[in-house]
């Protein structure tokens, strides 16, 4: 089965909006085993609106569109589908009254969003006003959902993937699996995934890396052979796995301190709070996350964390010393179960032949155990250096806290 993910706005054309709906659409079609097969993007104009609507039902079976039900005049998705279904558009009085009781008597629009091609089914809005639609001939289904992402987001979860579920029993479904390993590059695994192939030739296997970790897809129509593959590759690099829903080390990270109850602490100089706020992108961070100490200056190393002027003055601030300093201000200012410490170079200017662009030393450690301490080198522009450096540590914390596996080196 072909399906189509269609994103309708001019604003996306322009470029002025990301089209953030076509990737939530893909990624929940893709956990109940749905694969897009294409995506595509139609501006506001009727008539190209419509000529594209055309040009997706001829190639595919499933084409969900997002954008263009609203009531104002750059709004033509409602009357384009109709006239491609051939359904007239009739007013539908209950779809009104319940807009007026969510929206008041006065709602201006309510009689333009309760008209709608016949024949349809309404897929309930319970944020805004528009409804999500679906109209079906012969083979060929439209999905028409609203273009603001929370209310797209909603109706997709709430109502679009349990119609479809429930509509669509005759679609096979796909089993699949991510894998993340923290600390390893794309050449370490793909040995190991063209030899697991070779065992399982039903899986189909794709590799996506981001700067500190990376993330293996697994997916295929035989259940069983999905899930072997997802044990021996889990087994061949065992202390190298993360369990995490969205594939971010920092909730992996957050689960198991919540889980065991101890708090973590931190001390950023290069990265300038990057690892904090990662951190606290997840809800509940407060749980265990007690804050970060961002001593950019070396006067603010030394008036807050106590870093000694002479360990600066001998060492530098991006060094050995300076780091175990920062760790065990941290230690010494909060009342943390685990502290990680990071001082370095995130350029473009500040190298030098010993001390090159992106060195960083970092410290780690938990609450009376000895602290571990290591350099590590990151490549790219400032941005890049110091989200890796961010991720490199976070990576590094995970493995030792749940394998034990010793901070430095990284790799």
């Amino acid at each position: 089965m072909q399906i189509e993910v269609i994103a309708i706005g001019d604003e996306i054309l322009r470029g002025t909006t990301v089209n953030s709906n076509a990737a939530l659409i893909c990624t929940e079609l893709f956990r109940q085993g749905f694969l897009v097969s294409r995506q595509t993007v139609l501006p506001d104009a009727e008539e190209l609106l419509e000529a594209g609507l055309k040009e997706a039902l001829a190639r595919s079976d499933l084409v969900i569109g997002t954008g263009g039900l609203g009531p104002t005049c750059d709004d033509h998705t409602r009357s384009a589908a109709a006239r491609l279904f051939s359904a007239e558009m009739v007013f539908n009085e209950a779809l009104a009254e319940d807009l007026r009781t969510r929206f008041g008597k006065d709602l201006e629009s309510a009689t333009d969003q309760a008209t709608v091609p016949k024949g349809a089914h309404l897929l309930s809005n319970r944020i805004g006003t528009a409804s999500g639609l679906v109209l079906s001939k012969e083979s060929k289904r439209l999905v028409l959902l609203p273009g603001i992402p929370s209310e797209m987001q909603a109706i997709l979860t709430e109502e679009l993937i349990p119609y479809l579920l429930k509509t669509m029993p005759g679609v096979v479904q796909v089993t699949c699996v991510q894998v993340h390993l923290c600390h390893l590059f794309e050449s370490l695994v793909d040995p190991t995934l063209r030899a697991l192939s070779q065992s399982y030739p039903s899986v189909q296997v794709g590799i996506y890396p981001t700067l500190g970790f990376l993330t293996v897809v697994l997916q295929g129509t035989d259940s069983s052979s999905v899930h072997q593959f997802e044990a021996e590759l889990k087994a061949r690099f065992s202390s190298y796995v993360f369990s995490s829903p969205k594939g971010k080390i920092e909730e992996a990270l957050h689960g198991w301190f919540v889980r065991e109850k101890k708090t973590l602490a931190l001390a950023e100089s290069c990265t300038g709070g990057q690892i904090a706020a990662q951190l606290v992108s997840i809800p509940g961070a407060s749980d265990y996350f007690l804050g970060s100490l961002v001593t950019y200056s070396n006067s603010m190393k030394c008036e807050i964390l106590g870093v000694s002027e002479h360990a600066i003055k001998k060492s530098g601030a991006v060094s050995r010393e300076t780091a175990l300093e920062m760790l065990s201000g941290v230690f010494q200012r909060t009342g943390a179960d685990y502290a990680l410490a990071i001082t370095g170079i995130a350029g473009p200017s500040g190298g030098s032949a010993e001390k090159p662009i992106g060195t960083m030393w970092a410290a780690l450690g938990a609450r009376g155990e000895s602290p571990e301490v290591g350099t590590f080198l990151v490549k790219g522009n400032r941005q890049m250096q110091m989200l890796a450096a961010s991720n490199h540590l976070l990576c590094a914390l995970w493995r030792k806290i749940i394998y034990g596996i010793p901070v430095f080196p990284f790799f």
